[in-house]
């Protein structure tokens, strides 16, 4: 067993260690009992999470990369947030081949959950050190037939505030427009509810000039006084 498949497993037999069936039940039926859950609430895992990479640290480098795939090769729902959990206060230090790692999990176990820390926090946060990058990602993900790759195009900009390119944001909420996918539609109207926060008038005259799903409507609108 090499070095990373070690630390995962070291890693679980943490979260073993402070499972709580009960809890475990409750969170697989709220994932529609698509993940097997150690019963670990947030707060718990993250102080776990941050009390283990202080007494192990964390790979770097390839062997970064293979944890996180080794992470996400594990059944446990808790092990996949691992990797935001460690990675969302590193991004600083992550070079720009991480984008490919974050992009192929988003594929892998797919689920609103996993999704919307791998595309907003993780792949979102190395996009602002790398704007090039955007493009030659974003693009494709919006084009895919994958319909998870499709809401991480449209809310990667969650948290940008006045950073966000609306232009981008308001093409890829209207190339689909007409997906019926319930994550797409809700992913639309909560990337336009955020960038309401910084400009309302910009959100309120594309919702209002542009045949949207109600639910995306509903979502994007619910901030403005209307």
């Amino acid at each position: 067993m090499n070095e990373v498949n070690q630390y995962v497993q070291k890693l679980g037999k943490v979260y073993l260690q402070h499972s709580n069936p009960a809890n475990a039940e409750g969170m697989s039926r709220y994932m529609k009992e698509q993940f097997p859950y150690y019963g670990i609430k947030t707060p718990q895992r993250r102080a776990l999470a941050a009390a283990f990479i202080a007494e192990h640290g964390l790979p770097q480098g390839e062997a970064l990369k293979a944890l996180c795939q080794a992470c996400f090769d594990s059944e446990y729902r808790e092990l996949h947030y691992f990797v935001g959990d460690a990675l969302s206060k590193k991004l600083k230090t992550l070079d720009v081949s991480f984008l490919d790692v974050f992009e192929d999990l988003i594929g892998q176990h797919s689920w609103w959950d996993s999704v919307d820390f791998l595309a907003p926090k993780l792949a979102g946060g190395l996009f602002l050190r790398f704007p090039e990058q955007i493009a030659p990602y974003t693009d494709l993900w919006i084009e895919s037939d994958n319909f998870w790759y499709q809401r991480a195009a449209i809310i990667f900009q969650l948290g940008y505030k006045q950073k966000t390119d609306a232009q981008r944001l308001f093409k890829n909420v209207l190339r689909r427009a007409d997906s019926k996918e319930f994550f797409v539609q809700k992913g639309a109207g909560w990337a336009l509810r955020e960038y309401s926060k910084t400009n309302p008038a910009a959100v309120k005259s594309f919702v209002q000039g542009h045949k949207l799903s109600a639910l995306t409507t509903r979502e994007a609108l619910r901030l403005l006084d209307l």
